[in-house]
């Protein structure tokens, strides 16, 4: 008689039928071919359904206390308001099917990693794992009626359904938002794809239109050749080559990457820097693409934040523009007992992909200024407010922290005052208040 490899959900007799044969000392193989399942279904189903028996068993011992927001454990609520929250409930404690704690037991990994025909059993004082059918089957109809209110989102109240909504009008991505949900509103926490799902099917007061990045794109051919064989400007004989394999690939402290971004041809530029490490982005305006409007904008903020200037930059990356030609006076500090303020290196020519992080952050930078729009027009708080709101939208490479954290973390606020940046809210972070053409 063949395996069975349906996806039906085990039977009370077969959850009793498991517990009788680990009390029996039979392996996981062996009471899967007694029932007719596979061995990964009886091991999934004793290591998420055993329960801890004994007195030290509290919330205060439990490894997710710290993340717990589980509600409604009880089949029967009188009052939701008082039993809004399971945490300090003595009842939740026997019924929580996410109790975890440390057992450092040798013996568990001889039994299968439960104490169920264990010698010392009656012996040990310790707090025990048992699988115990009854429980068992209790924790499968918690966890199936905690899903089945939980996750749909009719149930969910109508003030969090409008706090998705509007992040989304703003231009904040599904994945972030559900990866930076404030604490009172963590328990409704689902999947990214089951957002997009809410979304498509009309759930939310909001739409595909609202999701910026929701096209279909083409796929490009593989076939293309990479342009890099050709040498830039290297005439101070630096180039990226001579970086560490550290430094060219990871980008630690001390490393930056120029560029400029164009508005109208002829017209004035942004020119903008990028600290890969934090994902941080500094943006100042200029009146054309020439190395004296560059060597005038890094004087100046040398002079402005001071020593902060020689954590952020000691190696730099541009690429082979007319605008970052000069390395002599790149490099020339304003300060006469400095030598060098930081080295220049350069990127290979038709190499954009060299400094990546700086042109992927443009694309955020062109959410609010469009292609074709004259940066003349932009004040210089305008260009403040758009570099504010661009460091303070979460990336997910860096576990959802927001470059200015991870700034602030690594060097504290006082960078911060100096660069006249502060911390935006999500809920009050608009990523569509546009710049246009």
């Amino acid at each position: 008689m063949g395996r069975n490899y349906s996806n039906k959900n085990l039977s009370i007799l077969e959850l009793g039928n498991i517990e009788f044969y680990l009390n029996e000392g039979k392996c996981f193989t062996e009471i899967g071919t007694l029932l007719n399942r596979t061995e990964a279904t009886i091991r999934q189903e004793v290591k998420k359904y055993s329960s801890f028996v004994g007195q030290a068993r509290k919330c205060s011992n439990c490894l997710n206390k710290d993340n717990c927001h589980q509600k409604y454990l009880c089949e029967n609520i009188f009052d939701k308001i008082k039993c809004s929250s399971c945490k300090y409930c003595k009842r939740a404690i026997i019924l929580c099917p996410n109790y975890k704690i440390n057992l450092n037991c040798e013996l568990l990994k001889k039994n299968h990693h439960v104490c169920n025909h264990c010698d010392m059993y009656s012996k040990c004082k310790k707090v025990k794992i048992k699988y115990i059918a009854n429980d068992a089957l209790r924790k499968h109809n918690i966890v199936q009626r905690v899903s089945r209110t939980t996750t749909k989102v009719d149930s969910f109240p109508i003030e969090f359904k409008d706090y998705l909504s509007n992040l989304i009008k703003n231009g904040i991505s599904p994945e972030i938002i559900m990866n930076t949900l404030p604490e009172k509103y963590k328990m409704f926490k689902s999947s990214t794809s089951a957002f997009y799902e809410w979304i498509d099917k009309g759930l939310l007061e909001c739409c595909n239109l609202d999701l910026r990045n929701k096209v279909k794109r083409i796929r490009y051919g593989t076939n293309t050749v990479k342009r890099n064989t050709i040498k830039g400007h290297q005439l101070n004989g630096r180039s990226i080559e001579d970086l560490s394999d550290e430094e060219r690939y990871n980008r630690p402290l001390g490393i930056a990457e120029f560029d400029t971004v164009e508005g109208i041809k002829g017209g004035e530029l942004l020119f903008t820097i990028m600290i890969p490490c934090f994902s941080f982005m500094l943006a100042f305006k200029i009146k054309s693409k020439s190395q004296e409007e560059i060597g005038k904008i890094l004087d100046d903020l040398e002079k402005k934040i001071d020593n902060y200037f020689y954590i952020l930059f000691r190696k730099v990356i541009p690429d082979n523009g007319c605008e970052f030609l000069d390395f002599d006076l790149l490099e020339k500090s304003i300060y006469p007992d400095i030598d060098k303020r930081f080295e220049v290196h350069y990127t290979h020519t038709y190499a954009s992909y060299e400094k990546p992080h700086i042109e992927n952050n443009h694309i955020l930078l062109r959410w609010l200024i469009h292609k074709g729009y004259d940066i003349s027009l932009l004040s210089a708080d305008d260009i403040i407010n758009i570099i504010n709101r661009l460091n303070n939208y979460p990336r997910p490479k860096k576990k959802f922290k927001t470059p200015i954290q991870l700034l602030e973390d690594e060097l504290g606020d006082g960078i911060l005052l100096l660069l006249d940046l502060n911390h935006i809210n999500i809920e009050n972070l608009n990523m569509k208040d546009t710049f246009v053409k």
